[in-house]
Formats: structure tokens, C-alpha cells, sequence
């Protein structure tokens, strides 16, 4: 993969969509000339081209790799098939770790696995075929059996019953490719050779499945797409530093913790900011920052309006009358004391500072509590714009469709849309975490400038969205536009779209400044100099 769907087409500006930006912002190849042709012509040369460092495999390409890494094994330490799937599986599809472990003592570790000793040094063991054992009873069901049916263990059960037992492992889940021997405290592996025989062809499949997904599920190296929706893909990434994985299904996420992509927000930040959310430590927050506690029971309660005098709810309460301010009995109160609105008891133990500690508590409560809701709002927000991003692609293709059918455009001259769309996309997940970034980051000149780039991208995020959102057929193919006739409509329309490829352009280099300056190791400051130019 190399990242092309971000990679917009450019082209040129010079009206009211135009932005101001230096030589270093955007590297934009041209003929030099001018008119539609050239236009058409025209690509951003990418900075770099990078070949991802994992591969996406779908369920096809999953098997054919586990299929590889079965002959593999087999080949190199000389046993069959069923045997080189039941070590990879034990060792977590790690070759490096079975090939020390066997080689350090193969006995032990075919002990282990439930296969069967090698007898003679034959790549083709016992374990992979029965055996018949003769006229017997069978120990499931005690019944004669003219011809039991075992492993190499020598076990031997009737047909009847080796099918009971291995339909029941396959109904039990993805356990049921870690089977072994129905004999009480036999180990020998159950190898896939008896399920084929005597399960029927769905449990077969469901079964072939379970050994399929046990690739990705005890495999460190390989992942399922953790797309919420649902996703068949799954990823094998090699690399031991933390990477962002874009799965074919469109769905971006982080290979260290399989949330969704939260760059410039750390894994352990994202965990932090998922906790506070889902826990009730919210709820104490505002209970404690918009409540004072009963004087006679000591139940939270709120006031929202009126006057000081409270009453506690005898519904979960206790009925008792109290002054909000100063927690008195009510009935110590009257005009003497300032009547419903004041308390001169209250303002006079204030001065003394008897109430100081509680009010800074509650203030601090209180602020704390706001700033959680200012971020959690903006993060919401942006979460909502590029969740309607996906929304937005089927107007995208309306519009498209159209602009060919009724205006004779060409698909590839609309593909721009598309490219502005993705863009917008992506940056509004990347302005979503950056609000989850400013949460947890300290007050200093590093945030100050933190926020100037949010508040940059934020900008141009928006300005995007709603060329994206903007009626074409007004706005170009309207009937006032078409008087000065459809040429100069058409050039209309491709200005537009000159304009809007080189704003995603620019839009594309916000975003990548803003998460190269979080993610260097030099700070924000360092950035300054050189953030202040753009």
C-alpha cells in the first residue's frame, strides 16, 4: 500500500478559493501553460512514495500464507502437514521459537503438543492417521464394536461415538482445534484428518474455519481489522514499533492497542481518555461540582434556581429544610439573616474562612469539570463530521454521476471530489485526537502553539467541508450561468475544482505539519520559527 488515496490531484488557483502559501507547502508539476487541457494534466508530485510496512490479506491470501508457513516447517523439520500445524499453533506461529524448542529436545516437545513419537525418523507420523484396533468396548459407550476406531495412542472408540464427540468439540467454538483423545487423560492430539471423516460438511467447514482464524488469533505478528463495523482483512505487520494501519475496507486503526487511528494522541493517552469516559468518575465530578450534601442525610442535592431555601426531597430523602448557603436549619432564618436570597450567617462565617476549603474544592471541581466538556464537545464534534463523511460519499457519486450525464465531464477530471472528501476525513479523525491531546497536555508556550496549529487545520478542515457540501448545479449549471453559455459555465466549474485540489493540497500539509511537530521528540517550541511562516 502506498498511501495514494490521500495523494490529491492538483491544479491551479486564482479566485476567492485561493490560499496563500509558501514555496515549501506544496510541490505542484506543470507544462506551464495555461487553459482546461493543462489543467487536466496536472499531479502533486508526493514527497515520497513509501511501500507499507504490512500486508492486508483477505481470507484467501490468509490461507495460502498459512499454507506456506505449514510446508515450511514441514519441509525443514522433516513431518507431515497435520504435525507442522499442530507445532506452529502451539508455538504461536513463531518459527524462530519452534525451531529452538525443537531442536533443543524434539521428544519433549512433540510430548507436549500431543503428537505422536517419531518412530524411525518418518516426516509421516501416527498422528496424522488411525488405527484400527480390532473387535473391543467401546469406553463412551460400552457397547461391542466389531472394528474400534483409535489414534495412535491405540484408544479405540466406535464410529457413533468418535462423531458425538467431535461434533460437540466443533459446536463448542475454536476450542475444538486443540482436541485431543476422548480417553480420560490422553493427550494425543485429534488431527483434521478425523474431522474430515466423521463430521458432516458444515461442521467440516466451521471447523476449517477455527484452524484458519487460529493464524491470526495466536499469531503476534498477524491482526484482524478492527474495524467496529465489521471487517474480514486481516494485517501482518513484522515491525515492533507501534504503526497505522489502512485496511482496504477503509477503516484506519493503530497496531499497538486496535483502536482506530489516534495520531497525535499516545496509546496509553487514548486508554486514559477512554476510561474517563466510560467511568463514573464523571458523574462524581459533576456531583461534586453542582451539589451540596444534605445536612440531616448527607444525599447530594442540586439547586438550579431560586431561593436558598431548600428543601430535601422526602422521595429518597429526608424532608429536612435548610439554608443552600450556609447548610442552617431554615427556620433559624428570616430577615434578620437576609431573608431568601442572602445569608448573613453564610457571609460572615466567609470572612472568618470557615467555608474556604469546601468552595475552592467545589470551584475546582466545577472547572475541572468544565474543561472535561470542552474538549469532550469538540471531540464529538469532529467524530460526528467524519462519521458524515461516509455518509457524504454517496452524494459525492450523485454529483458525479450528474456532472457526467447532464455536463459531459469526464470521471477522472471529478475524481478530485472524492480526493477532497478522504482528506477532509482523515483530518477531521486527526483533529478528533488532537483535542484529546490538548486535554492531557500541561499550560505552557507549547500549547499555546498546539492550538494555533489545531486552530489552523480546524480552519481549513472546515473551509473544504463546505466546498464539498456546495449545490454544483446552482452555483455553476444555474439558468443565469447558462445565458453566458456552457463553455464559459465549464471553465467556471474547472476553476473550482483548480481551486479545491489545491486547497485539499494545503489542507493535506497542514495536517502532516501538525503531527510531525507532536510526534518530534524536539518539542513544539522548536517548531515555532518555522510554524509562524506558513
Amino acid at each position: 500500500m502506498d498511501g495514494s488515496d490521500d495523494e490529491p490531484i492538483a491544479g491551479e488557483s486564482g479566485s476567492e478559493f485561493e490560499f496563500e502559501y509558501d514555496d515549501n507547502d506544496v510541490d505542484i508539476k506543470s507544462d506551464g501553460g495555461g487553459g482546461e487541457e493543462d489543467d487536466d494534466q496536472m499531479v502533486i508530485e508526493p514527497t515520497e512514495v513509501r511501500k507499507a510496512p504490512y500486508a492486508i490479506m483477505n481470507r484467501s491470501e490468509l490461507a495460502d500464507r498459512q499454507t506456506k508457513c505449514i510446508n515450511e516447517v514441514s519441509e525443514l523439520l522433516q513431518v507431515g502437514p497435520e504435525e507442522g500445524f499442530v507445532l506452529l499453533r502451539e508455538h504461536a506461529w513463531d518459527m524462530t521459537r519452534l525451531q529452538e524448542a525443537w531442536f533443543d529436545n524434539d521428544r519433549k516437545v512433540r510430548e507436549r503438543c500431543g503428537l505422536a513419537p517419531d518412530v524411525g525418523g518418518s516426516a509421516s507420523s501416527s498422528s496424522s492417521s488411525s488405527v484400527s484396533v480390532g473387535p473391543g468396548t467401546c469406553s463412551i459407550c460400552m457397547s461391542a464394536i466389531g472394528d474400534l476406531i483409535a489414534l495412535g495412542c491405540g484408544h479405540g472408540f466406535c464410529a457413533d461415538c468418535w462423531t458425538g464427540y467431535l461434533n460437540s468439540q466443533v459446536d463448542d467454538g475454536k476450542s475444538s482445534v486443540q482436541t485431543r483423545c476422548p480417553q480420560h487423560k490422553c493427550f494425543r492430539h485429534v488431527p483434521t484428518s478425523f474431522f474430515a471423516r466423521f463430521c458432516n460438511e458444515e461442521r467440516l467447514k466451521r471447523y476449517q474455519e477455527w484452524c484458519l482464524r487460529t493464524y491470526v488469533d495466536s499469531n503476534a505478528s498477524v491482526k484482524w481489522c478492527t474495524n467496529p463495523v465489521g471487517c474480514q482483512y486481516a494485517c501482518e505487520y513484522q515491525g515492533v514499533t507501534p504503526c497505522e494501519i489502512k485496511c482496504l475496507c477503509s477503516f484506519n486503526w493503530c497496531w499497538a492497542c486496535g483502536e482506530e487511528s489516534h495520531r497525535p494522541a499516545g496509546c496509553s493517552t487514548v486508554n486514559q481518555w477512554n476510561i474517563k469516559n466510560s467511568a463514573e468518575s464523571e458523574n462524581i465530578s459533576w456531583i461534586r461540582a453542582n451539589t451540596k450534601k444534605c445536612p440531616k442525610c448527607h444525599k447530594p442535592i442540586e439547586k438550579n434556581q431560586g431561593c436558598n431555601h431548600m428543601v430535601c426531597s422526602k422521595a429518597g430523602g429526608c424532608g429536612h429544610e435548610f439554608c443552600w448557603l450556609c447548610l442552617g436549619e431554615w427556620s433559624t432564618h428570616g430577615t434578620s439573616t437576609g431573608g431568601y436570597y442572602q445569608c448573613n450567617i453564610y457571609d460572615k462565617a466567609s470572612k472568618e474562612g470557615k467555608h474556604a476549603d469546601e468552595e475552592k474544592s467545589r470551584i475546582k471541581a466545577k472547572h475541572a469539570l468544565d474543561k472535561y466538556m470542552f474538549y469532550f464537545e469538540r471531540f464529538m464534534d469532529h467524530d460526528k463530521g467524519m462519521k458524515l463523511t461516509w455518509r457524504q460519499e454517496q452524494d459525492i457519486e450523485e454529483k458525479v454521476q450528474k456532472l457526467h450525464d447532464e455536463h459531459n465531464f469526464e470521471i477522472m477530471e471529478l475524481q478530485f471530489l472524492y480526493d477532497a472528501l478522504r482528506q477532509v476525513r482523515v483530518c477531521r479523525q486527526v483533529l478528533k485526537w488532537t483535542y484529546v491531546f490538548g486535554y492531557y497536555l500541561e499550560e505552557s508556550s507549547d500549547k499555546n502553539l498546539f492550538e494555533f496549529l489545531q486552530k489552523n487545520l480546524e480552519e481549513k478542515t472546515d473551509s473544504l467541508h463546505e466546498m464539498l457540501e456546495r449545490d454544483f448545479d446552482k452555483t455553476f449549471f444555474s439558468e443565469e450561468t447558462k445565458i453566458s453559455g456552457p463553455a464559459e459555465a465549464r471553465q467556471k466549474f474547472m476553476d473550482f475544482r483548480s481551486h479545491a485540489t489545491n486547497f485539499t493540497s494545503v489542507t493535506q500539509k497542514f495536517m502532516v505539519q501538525i503531527l510531525n511537530d507532536l510526534s518530534s521528540d524536539e518539542g513544539l517550541s522548536s517548531k515555532k520559527t518555522r510554524s509562524s511562516t506558513v
